[in-house]
């Protein structure tokens, strides 16, 4: 259990919250994005696949599990890694039987590269 406590990768959570404008709905940035240090990434599958949208065309799936012992947001929070942005897939699972093996389990599809956004530092 050591790997989702002391993993090797930090990412950025930007959460996010849903709020109508004039009768439709706009994901709007919901505080500052926050620095998640000590996660640990991994790949879903060995390959990437791609999948048919009826707007985009064929796009290319790509899913990764986050191992976190701490996680902000929720299903509409971006994650910024490794260049790319992410979006989650379903909700934030929180795995917690033991005190001592207690984490998340997030599901997040990469949606394309895109510069991650500054963290704002605390004193």
């Amino acid at each position: 259990m050591s790997i989702r406590g002391r993993g090797p990768h930090d990412l950025i959570v930007q959460p996010r919250k849903i709020t109508r404008v004039q009768g439709s709905k706009l994901t709007v940035n919901d505080g500052a994005p926050v620095l998640l240090k000590r996660c640990d990434v991994q790949s879903v599958r060995e390959w990437a696949t791609s999948e048919e949208d009826l707007s985009n065309g064929i796009t290319l799936l790509s899913l990764r599990r986050v191992f976190a012992r701490k996680w902000v947001g929720d299903s509409n929070a971006l994650v910024y890694f490794d260049g790319g942005v992410f979006e989650i897939v379903g909700d934030p699972q929180r795995l917690d039987r033991t005190r001592r093996t207690a984490h998340w389990l997030v599901t997040i599809r990469w949606l394309g590269n895109e510069t991650a956004p500054t963290v704002p530092t605390t004193p």
